[in-house]
């Protein structure tokens, strides 16, 4: 069975405390502590990917190759302070609970342990409304498709890399959705991209079609400019302890799609 990383974030909600009327000659505490006990909206709410990531896909239309170093790569910003959520790592782990703050006009990460705010991580600069600064690294803003009921799970891949009309060469019209879902591919009605090849028999880039949701038949896919390929999975070296392939190759090509412009 693939495994296959999903963004699990914690979904409950910090509650912000009442802070208590100071007396005089108490007011510069009371500014000092408000900011972690006082809800505030943020204007840079939603999806964030790593910039050195995004670029990478553009570049070499391979999520394998890009998630070798990609290390902190992926954080969704809720739409208000004191809410959690967790830094995703290399699309394998996340970190422990973290929340955004806000004290004066700027914002930082603060770390949350055991519902208790501990200490700041890191400060975030807002350089565009696509772009913000983590520390000293990059993120730009996507606009994934996410499930209702997945909203922390969103779909990267799908719009970032495959989303797109394409053509066979009958000439038949194939359409990648950013929801998933895949129209004119013989009778696959979705696709899902592995976005996490850390693990045996991960060593190309691969994807899922299937006719329903849970049915998946895993297949290798390269990009070449506008051409998309996909084949058969080759097994190269099979581990009979673990029952599964270790190590993967290309196999037999089973579809040829050009973009369209």
């Amino acid at each position: 069975m693939k495994q296959i990383f999903s963004l699990l974030l914690v979904l409950g909600v910090l509650l912000a405390g009442c802070s208590k009327p100071e007396q005089q000659g108490e007011s510069t505490t009371a500014t000092t502590t408000d900011f972690k006990t006082t809800s505030a909206a943020l204007p840079f709410s939603g999806y964030w990917l790593s910039e050195s990531y995004f670029n990478d896909i553009k570049a070499h239309q391979s999520p394998q190759k890009s998630q070798e170093g990609s290390e902190e790569v992926f954080l969704v910003i809720p739409d208000s302070t004191l809410q959690p959520t967790m830094m995703v790592w290399n699309f394998h782990e996340g970190s422990e609970e973290i929340t955004v703050l806000k004290k004066d006009d700027a914002y930082q990460l603060y770390e949350v342990v055991i519902d208790s705010l501990t200490r700041p991580l890191k400060d975030i600069k807002i350089i565009s409304p696509t772009k913000i600064e983590i520390g000293n690294k990059t993120f730009v803003k996507i606009s994934p498709h996410a499930k209702t009921n997945e909203k922390n799970n969103p779909l990267i891949l799908e719009e970032i890399l495959f989303k797109g009309k394409y053509s066979l060469a009958d000439g038949k019209e194939v359409e990648f959705k950013n929801n998933g879902e895949v129209t004119g591919l013989e009778n696959y009605r979705y696709y899902q991209p592995a976005i996490d090849y850390i693990g045996p028999g991960l060593q190309i880039d691969q994807v899922s079609l299937s006719s329903s949701e849970d049915k998946k038949e895993w297949m290798a896919f390269k990009f070449r400019g506008d051409t998309l390929l996909i084949h058969q999975i080759k097994c190269v070296e099979f581990d009979k302890s673990n029952n599964e392939c270790g190590l993967a190759d290309f196999g037999a090509l089973k579809h040829t799609l050009v973009r369209k412009k």
